[in-house]
C-alpha cells in the first residue's frame, strides 16, 4: 500500500513532539501549513537528485521541402531605398517566416499570367520587437492556380529570416512548419531533467544519438537535414505536487508514487523516498524559527541528506530497444 501524505504528515509531527501524552496532536495551523509546504519542496529535491521519475517522448523529425533551395536562414535586411523582399508560388497554402520590426509584412495574390496583386493580409511587425520573432499564416488564395508572393516593404530598417512558402496545409496556424537550420521541438511540460536522446536506428533498435541542443525554455532542436528520423527522449519528471484542499481527510488519502488510473496521471516520488520527507519537513519546520530550532533543525536535515544519498535511483541510461522484425 502506497505512503499517504496522512503518514508523512503524522511522522513529521512525531519528529516536533506535536503530540500530547494521550497522543492526541497539539500542533498549530501555522506548522500544519508549513509541512504541506515542505512536503512539495521535498518532492522536487527528491525528484532532482536521488528519486528521480522517469519519463519518455518521441520525437518525429520529418520535415517537408526539406532540400537546400528552401534555405533562407541567411538574414536579409530591408533598406526603405531599395526594392521589397519577396518571394512567391503558385498555389501557396501557408508561409512562415520570423523578422523583427518595425515592418511589414504583405501576402498577397495575382491571377495566373497576371502581374496585378491583391491584398490576402497584412502582417504589421512592431516596433516593440526586437529579437527575431516567428509568424505562421494559414493562405486561402481566391484560385488554386494563383500566384501567391509573401512581400516585406516599410519605412524603417528591419530584418527577416528563415521566410518560405509552402504549398501544403496545416491542420492550424500554429502548426504550420517551421523553416529553420535547426528544428525547435517542445519539451513534455513535466520536463525536469535530460536524461538521454535515443534515435531509432533501425525497425529493432534506438542507439544514442548526441548532436542535439537542449534550451533553457524546455525546448530541444535538432539538424533540420538530420531527418527524417525519430527520436526518443529520457527524461527526469518534474513530480505532481499536492494541492491541498483544506480538508484534511481528503489531503491525508493522496499517496506518492505512480498513478496512471486516473484521467489525470500523477508522478511523485516512490515509498521509499516519501519516508524520508518527515525529516526534511520537521528539519525545515525548527529552522524556519530561528535560533531556537537551529541546533534540531540541522541534525534532521543530515538525517534527511544521509538517507537520500542511499535511496536507489531508477536510472535508466542510454538503452537500445529491441523489437520484433514488426516493430513490436
Amino acid at each position: 500500500m502506497s505512503v499517504t501524505f496522512g503518514d508523512v504528515r503524522r511522522s513529521t509531527l512525531a519528529l516536533l513532539d506535536e503530540y500530547d501524552t494521550a497522543g492526541a496532536i497539539k500542533t498549530t495551523s501555522d506548522v500544519t501549513v508549513k509541512i504541506r509546504d515542505f512536503t512539495n519542496k521535498a518532492l522536487v529535491d527528491l525528484a532532482g537528485t536521488t528519486a528521480k521519475i522517469h519519463g519518455e517522448h518521441f520525437i518525429v523529425h520529418a520535415p517537408v521541402n526539406n532540400d537546400s533551395i528552401n534555405d533562407a536562414s541567411g538574414i536579409k535586411t530591408f533598406l526603405p531605398d531599395k526594392a521589397d523582399i519577396s518571394i512567391s508560388l503558385a498555389g501557396a497554402k501557408s508561409c512562415y517566416f520570423e523578422a523583427t520590426g518595425p515592418g511589414t509584412a504583405i501576402i498577397e495574390e495575382a491571377a495566373l499570367g497576371s502581374d496585378t496583386y491583391t491584398n490576402i493580409e497584412t502582417i504589421t511587425i512592431p516596433a516593440t520587437v526586437t529579437e527575431f520573432t516567428e509568424y505562421r499564416r494559414l493562405i486561402a488564395p481566391g484560385a488554386a492556380t494563383n500566384t501567391v508572393r509573401l512581400r516585406f516593404t516599410g519605412s524603417c530598417v528591419f530584418n527577416v529570416r528563415n521566410y518560405v512558402l509552402y504549398p501544403y496545409t496545416w491542420s492550424s496556424q500554429a502548426d504550420v512548419q517551421q523553416n529553420r537550420p535547426y528544428f525547435c521541438y517542445d519539451l513534455p511540460s513535466d520536463f525536469l531533467q535530460l536524461d538521454n536522446v535515443m534515435v531509432r536506428k533501425d525497425v529493432r533498435r534506438f542507439v544514442p544519438y548526441t548532436t542535439f541542443d537542449l534550451r533553457p525554455d524546455k525546448t530541444i532542436w535538432f539538424d533540420r537535414y538530420d531527418a527524417p528520423a525519430e527520436f526518443l527522449v529520457h527524461y527526469w519528471r518534474m513530480p505532481t505536487l499536492f494541492i491541498f484542499t483544506e480538508n484534511e481527510v481528503m489531503d491525508d488519502a493522496m499517496v506518492f508514487g505512480i498513478d496512471t488510473s486516473g484521467a489525470t496521471p500523477t508522478y511523485r516520488v516512490d515509498d521509499a523516498a516519501a519516508l524520508i520527507i518527515p525529516f526534511f519537513n520537521a528539519a525545515h519546520v525548527l529552522l524556519s524559527e530561528g535560533s531556537s530550532g537551529l541546533t534540531s533543525g540541522a541534525m534532521l536535515l543530515n538525517i534527511y541528506e544521509t538517507r537520500k544519498v542511499f535511496l536507489v535511483t531508477n536510472k535508466i541510461g542510454a538503452q537500445s530497444h529491441g523489437y520484433n522484425i514488426l516493430g513490436w
